[in-house]
């Protein structure tokens, strides 16, 4: 009886999903594709034409059949034409829908939402019945010619003589189209849990079941969104207008930025969201390494047997995992600038590094040997990547070997740039007055407050989740793993380098995988301590151009590039953790 309850009321939902979503979809296609001409005028301000509207409902609905089809990695071999041919097929069949709107007449009202509407179910009904690979290479059966072909040429028909058509079809798009994604919703449910087919078939009837419920939604969303663009008000019309010319005039407001240069009256709006982009970046990896580093460290503390330590430990997860980050960094700028001094002439490290409230300076070098320093660590750690291809010697006395390689060439690196470097040079235009010092910009790095009150509370809140997850996962392998490597006599280091972390990587990295994109997120709160990332530009862009729309959309377009580009290398760097199986 229960289940009786559940499945009526997931009926009624998905009906009234269609219904509330496919209502303005038809009305939407209408007023962008209905025309008043007069005297050679068009008054509809929301027309573009009959080709833009299903050219663009025609992409999105595409898009969606080829994520369901699943067929991308088969166009690899172009030779195995029955890998992809239903992806082919399909996009044909928009190239077709398209050549048939610019020479057949549809009905704003009618036919081009019967046909733009229509195709996606029609894709629904072929996806879920699985007949279109061997109807495209005619090695189909009879019944499949049939149970495919009969609606095909039905719904052409119908297409192309919609207007002879009774009128009780054409005056209930709606609840027509919404009866059929309920009907082949509950057909494509029936048939997954019958389990009648191998692995292969159950997964395409359950991509054929996402689609088809996805596709009242993805028309909604795309047509809606055709419709801002082209509001019949000119003030939303105006509001939603994606034009970013305005990122080519001139910046008003100045922002601190390293590396890229963007200087205020001469670089456009362009320069500063790149520096600002920059600017967010640097404080991301920063902190995404540091925060690794303490969380690690933090993570193994609590696992110690030292009572001192473990507690130590947790109350610091305890303290920094519950406490709101934007607090965090309020109390860290405002410690920053009670604790740093004024500038002041003993505010300095033996004339090497200088410090105050303004920011700290430190010795800068010259590019390239910062670059022959880089060049050289990276051919030691690819050498040692090459003499560990057959397996690493863990014994005490290669781990020192190794070790005391990295330290002389770290060494020698830093002896490299100390030769070029320039100590920072300090201008006292009024001695008795703090205020009026400053740091000679080319003699100097400058790490500003904001820059270390922004990776400091990145690092310190983010740390106390990563030293939860690398607790949870060292306590979730198996006690026999860590007993068979005490067995063995190895050291604590062997046990922790050869048989822990190489398997608690395995739980660690999809969850350090979310940590490292919400350390990219949280950076948008940088805003707290006036650090200029790329949020707080865009911010302040708003407030002096008026742009909010297109300005948002760039800045979620930032961060989801950003987000995706870290879990890509996540995501390959996982791969690469469990290629072996255990």
């Amino acid at each position: 009886m229960s289940s009786t309850i559940i499945y009526g009321i997931s009926i009624w939902l998905l009906w009234s999903y269609c219904s509330k979503t496919l209502t303005p979809t038809i009305g939407s296609i209408t007023d962008l594709s209905r025309s008043f001409v007069v005297n050679g005028v068009e008054l509809n301000p929301s027309y573009i034409g009959e080709n833009q509207v299903a050219w663009w409902a025609s992409a999105a609905i595409l898009m969606l059949f080829l994520l369901a089809l699943n067929e991308f990695g088969n166009i690899i071999n172009p030779r195995n034409l029955n890998g992809y041919a239903t992806s082919l097929f399909g996009v044909l069949s928009v190239l077709v829908v398209q050549l048939m709107i610019s020479i057949l007449d549809f009905t704003p009202t009618e036919g081009l939402p019967f046909l733009i509407i229509g195709m996606p179910v029609l894709a629904s009904y072929l996806l879920l019945l699985g007949d279109l690979p061997e109807i495209l290479s005619i090695r189909a059966s009879r019944g499949q010619y049939l149970r495919s072909g009969i609606p095909t040429g039905f719904f052409i028909l119908l297409s192309l003589f919609l207007t002879s058509t009774p009128m009780v079809i054409r005056q209930n798009m709606v609840q027509l189209f919404s009866a059929s994604i309920v009907i082949l919703t509950i057909f494509a449910w029936v048939m997954i849990k019958s389990e009648s087919g191998d692995p292969r078939e159950q997964d395409r009837r359950f991509s054929a079941l996402v689609f088809m419920i996805s596709v009242p939604g993805v028309l909604f969303v795309t047509i809606r969104f055709l419709l801002l663009l082209n509001n019949p008000d000119t003030v939303t019309r105006e509001r939603w207008n994606l034009d970013w010319s305005f990122m080519n005039d001139l910046n008003s407001f100045i922002i601190n930025v390293w590396p890229v240069d963007a200087v205020f009256g001469e670089d456009t709006r362009w320069r500063f969201y790149i520096a600002a982009i920059v600017n967010s970046a640097r404080a991301t990896l920063l902190s995404i390494v540091l925060c690794t580093i303490l969380g690690i460290f933090i993570g193994v503390m609590r696992l110690s047997s030292n009572k001192l330590a473990s507690s130590m430990a947790t109350v610091y997860v305890e303290v920094f995992r519950n406490l709101p980050l934007a607090v965090l960094l309020f109390l860290i700028a405002t410690q920053l600038g009670e604790t740093l001094p004024l500038f002041r002439e003993e505010a300095n490290l033996n004339g090497w590094l200088y410090y105050s409230n303004k920011g700290i300076w430190t010795p800068t070098t010259e590019t390239w040997r910062l670059g022959l320093f880089l060049i050289l660590l990276i051919s030691v750690w690819i050498a040692f990547r090459i003499m560990g291809r057959d397996g690493v010697d863990d014994s005490n006395r290669a781990v020192l070997q190794r070790s005391g390689i990295w330290g002389a060439t770290t060494v020698l690196g830093i002896a490299l740039m100390i030769e070029g470097a320039t100590t920072p040079e300090v201008v006292k235009p009024i001695p008795e007055s703090p205020a009026s010092w400053s740091v000679v910009e080319s003699t100097a790095f400058e790490i500003t407050p904001m820059f270390t009150a922004m990776v400091m509370g990145l690092t310190l809140f983010t740390a106390s989740v990563v030293a939860e997850v690398v607790r949870g996962s060292i306590q979730s392998l198996p006690r026999g793993q860590v007993e068979a490597a005490v067995s063995l006599a190895l050291t604590p280091y062997q046990r922790l380098r050869l048989v822990i972390l190489p398997q608690a990587l395995r739980s660690m990295i999809p969850l350090l995988n979310s940590q490292y994109m919400n350390v990219w997120k949280n950076s948008s709160l940088a805003i707290i301590v006036a650090y200029s990332d790329v949020f707080y530009v865009i911010f302040v862009m708003m407030n002096n151009v008026g742009k909010l729309i297109p300005l948002f959309i760039l800045l979620l377009v930032t961060y989801q590039a950003g987000s995706l580009l870290i879990s890509g290398f996540m995501n390959a760097y996982n791969a690469r953790v469990t290629r072996v199986r255990i």
